[in-house]
């Protein structure tokens, strides 16, 4: 309970503030092409973190680490009001992605040395709707004051500073961090499953720019803010209600065609989307419910892509695997928002869902190709897989996947030798 408090408490804070910094910006003048800079900044922080974070674990411990980044972060929160620059908020922003996740790396390593093969699913399903819900539930805190003044971001830096309170209260053992885990490249993950490749690079292309441009795409449309907030609050838990079913339907058909069908669907939505916000932008329950819907879509093709290489590839090389379609998710989620930030620039508020539109009709035709060059018939009824709904923090997490069989205790095993007699 201490680490999933910690985790809701960053989530909340750390969500508020990406949606806060984005309304900020709009109202201090700065560019869709900036703010789409501004966040893939922060995912290269957060890819930055996923390399460095577990030999800082190592030096550092999991509590100090913990402590460190969380002070880094509440200091950046409250350093985007003092120092209002868009320079300053480049390097601001890197810190805070760094940040961020590096703490996502100390509470999931921890996570999986409490976690037993018994309960693997169970911690799992509770991790990823902590996440989900602190997302949507951070959205309404937007309530509290509008985002010229300071109070919003003080809130911010009070809930990912509280983060810390549950980590240093809790008497958990610490477990022991393997740095080296076994590695496996891309080239082999793409030999194995080259749609699950495809399908996590548009995963990254698309939910980077909907995570980070989603507040300038509604602020663009004549939203309040109470109004974005129930937009993206409603966005995320209709699209999380969503990708269940989505998911569960692939364990019954051929996962690549489905990933297939999940593209051409989301062009669809995309299309409508767009033409929603050109022609009926006062209709704001058409617009919410296609985002709901093309949200439960999208998030399902990261999770599946994930579940469609297990059936590839040793269920021994699952987390290797996993780590590098996360790499991969990165990367997109980096590329993405810059690319998406121009078009919002120089479009207007519709350029979003046209950027998802065209991102999703170029990979449709990729991955059409890809199943026509394939000689591999996929039975549903062999699969050895099911879906489960997954996060995208850092890799740590992909060991307390069901399917996984890394060893899971290494605290236990840390304990156990503890209380062995000295021999010397």
């Amino acid at each position: 309970m201490a680490l999933f408090l910690a985790i809701f408490l960053l989530l909340l804070g750390n969500s508020l503030l990406s949606t806060l910094l984005i309304l900020r910006g709009i109202a201090e003048g700065f560019s869709g092409k900036f703010l789409g800079v501004l966040t893939s900044v922060y995912f290269l922080g957060a890819f930055i973190a996923t390399l460095m974070a577990s030999k800082m674990i190592k030096r550092m411990g999991h509590i100090r680490c913990f402590t460190f980044c969380t002070a880094l972060l509440g200091c950046c929160t409250l350093a985007y009001a003092l120092v209002v620059s868009p320079y300053a908020w480049l390097i601001i922003r890197f810190a805070t992605g760094f940040g961020v996740f590096a703490m996502y790396t100390v509470v999931e390593s921890w996570l999986n040395g409490q976690t037993q093969d018994d309960y693997r699913s169970r911690v799992f399903s509770i991790y990823t709707l902590i996440n989900l819900l602190a997302v949507a539930a951070s959205q309404q805190l937007l309530l509290i004051d509008n985002a010229t003044g300071y109070t919003l971001f003080i809130v911010a830096s009070l809930l990912v500073t509280a983060a810390i309170m549950p980590i240093s209260w809790t008497r958990l053992q610490q477990p022991i961090v393997d740095v080296d885990m076994p590695s496996m490249s891309i080239r082999k993950v793409f030999d194995a499953a080259p749609v699950a490749v495809t399908g996590c690079l548009v995963s990254g292309l698309i939910m980077g720019p909907f995570w980070g441009l989603t507040p300038l795409f509604v602020s663009g449309l004549g939203y309040t803010e109470n109004e974005l907030a129930a937009f993206i609050s409603l966005s995320i838990l209709g699209g999380a209600l969503l990708q269940y079913p989505v998911g569960r339907w692939s364990d019954y058909m051929d996962r690549r065609r489905v990933i297939l069908f999940t593209f051409i669907l989301g062009s669809l939505l995309a299309l409508a989307m767009a033409l929603s916000a050109q022609f009926y932008v006062v209709e704001r329950g058409l617009i919410t419910g296609l985002s709901a819907i093309f949200c439960g879509l999208v998030l399902a093709i990261y999770p599946i892509s994930v579940v469609h290489l297990v059936e590839r590839i040793n269920k021994d090389h699952l987390v290797a695997g996993s780590s590098c379609l996360l790499m991969i998710y990165g990367l997109g989620s980096f590329v993405g928002p810059t690319i998406a930030g121009f078009t919002l620039e120089y479009m207007g508020a519709g350029a979003l869902p046209t950027y998802y539109l065209f991102v999703l009709a170029i990979f449709s035709v990729v991955l059409s190709i890809q199943l026509l060059r394939s000689r591999i018939v996929e039975v549903p009824e062999d699969h050895e897989s099911h879906y489960v709904a997954m996060v995208r923090t850092s890799s740590n997490v992909l060991p307390m996947h069901p399917e996984s069989e890394e060893v899971l205790d290494p605290a236990e095993e840390h304990r156990s030798e503890s209380h062995e007699p000295n021999r010397a």
